[in-house]
């Protein structure tokens, strides 16, 4: 069974009796000892409990069971590390499963381990933190993204079927438009944040997958979406994302290929073609979208304030970055805090209303291609250079709508190149729907990063 081969693929493979979900768990396990050295993508494996899930795979399993994934750690599993990537948690063990942690299970999936995370996922790089540097297949000099970055490095290099994530600003879309990968952000209150986590920076933050198909991405929304009692936010299923899609036809679709700061030429004409592909595939498709600039300073507020809420007494520890947001937090007053919620929640009526007559908005995902290694390093410029590296990514974790990145492109020095699809409010279905159209007419799955056979 080829590695690189759809989760569905392994999955069915599994459920044909031709490979066992033991046996590719090992293939993995070894897989990872050979290759992750190079990478840093896992923080820490689990080879007893991914072989004891795979040993309670059965043959009738749902869609997914039996294709191996990884958990970043951001999200707890109980009785292992669960360090956010920071030192000052370096000793901490998770007590409880998160919520997505017990669908992995309950779909059958065996986890591998922990993947690497920038401290709190506040970078959109894996560096810096706890967990060091994790390196990007394509170009080991290059960042895999953040703060996913471990899990989409593990999945580009053939080290899992897929990958858990987490997005507050971008970091599931982030690493997947850098390693080559699609990546989806669900819609706000989609899956459960819990049991831990109350709403994760105002709502901004949700959990979401990195995949190597459209369809391994709906089969992981089917599995992981659902709520607890008592989540803030709550946006029901619209059905199998994996089973219940329609071709759809003749759709309003808008694009931007710039912006108000540097968008890489690349890019902007990846973006432009995308939009004639669509304009041949029979979509009415017209340059334009919403004014999403208003976002970026309160966010930047919503931000500081949840890495403070991290109870750190040794601030030092810390990646500078976040000790200067901790320290920033004490600047800031709780009306402050509310104001930039408020201004996210009104900002976000405004952005919204492009939908009204747009059933989709294409952009590039990151306004340049993936970074060399220390890029961020400055941590006095780090933020103002993040928010304009997410320019197109960030705003719609604002307004809590479902956005994908496809691995569309590749750059001329050989780096991927990703483009995002936004749909309308609660609107995975369609979504995804056109993501599949994009994927058959400009496929991506025979490239794979050399070096990692």
């Amino acid at each position: 069974m080829d590695q690189f081969a759809s989760a569905l693929e392994q999955a069915a493979a599994v459920r044909r009796r031709e490979v066992s979900a033991g046996e590719l768990v090992d293939r993995y396990l070894e897989r990872i000892e050979r290759h992750d050295p190079r990478l840093n993508a896992f923080y820490v494996t689990t080879p007893e409990l991914a072989r004891e899930q795979a040993r309670a795979v059965a043959g009738d399993g749902g869609p997914l069971a039996g294709a191996a994934t990884s958990v970043k750690d951001l999200a707890s599993m109980a009785g292992y590390p669960l360090t956010f990537g920071s030192r000052a948690f370096e000793d901490q063990v998770g007590q409880v499963d998160a919520f997505v942690v017990r669908q992995l299970k309950a779909a059958g999936c065996p986890i591998l381990g922990r993947t690497t995370t920038p401290e709190f996922g506040s970078r959109p790089v894996t560096e810096f933190g706890l967990h060091g540097t994790a390196r990007n297949p394509w170009n080991l000099e290059h960042t895999p993204g953040g703060s996913s970055g471990g899990a989409a490095a593990a999945l580009a290099a053939g080290l899992c079927a897929w990958s858990h994530g987490t997005d507050g600003g971008g970091s599931v879309r982030i690493p997947a438009s850098c390693c080559g990968l699609v990546g989806l952000k669900p819609s706000r209150g989609r899956i459960s944040p819990g049991p831990l986590v109350g709403e994760g920076w105002a709502g901004l933050s949700t959990q979401g997958l990195l995949a190597r198909t459209v369809d391994d991405a709906a089969a992981g929304l089917d599995a992981l979406a659902g709520h607890l009692p008592g989540d803030p936010y709550w946006a029901e299923p619209e059905g199998s994302y994996l089973r219940d899609r329609q071709e759809p036809r003749g759709l309003r679709i808008g694009f931007q290929a710039t912006a108000d700061c540097d968008v890489h030429p690349e890019l902007q004409e990846l973006v432009r073609r995308v939009a004639r592909v669509l304009e041949g595939l029979g979509h009415h498709v017209e340059e334009g979208g919403p004014d999403t600039t208003p976002f970026r300073g309160p966010m930047r507020v919503v931000v500081t304030a949840g890495t403070a809420s991290y109870p750190v007494t040794d601030t030092s520890v810390l990646d500078p970055i976040n000790a200067g947001m901790v320290a920033a937090s004490r600047e800031l007053t709780a009306a402050d805090y509310v104001a930039a919620v408020n201004t996210i929640r009104n900002h976000s009526r405004v952005v919204v209303s492009f939908w009204d007559d747009h059933d989709l908005l294409v952009t590039p995902t990151l306004t340049q291609p993936p970074y060399p290694i220390g890029h961020f390093a400055d941590p006095a410029t780090a933020m103002t250079a993040t928010l304009e590296w997410l320019t197109f990514t960030q705003p719609y974790n604002s307004t809590g709508q479902p956005a994908i990145s496809l691995p569309l492109g590749m750059s001329q020095s050989g780096l991927p190149l990703g483009v995002q699809v936004v749909g309308p409010p609660r609107g995975e279905l369609l979504l995804l729907a056109v993501a599949a159209q994009l994927e058959r007419a400009m496929p991506w799955s025979d490239r794979r990063p050399a070096g990692f056979e």
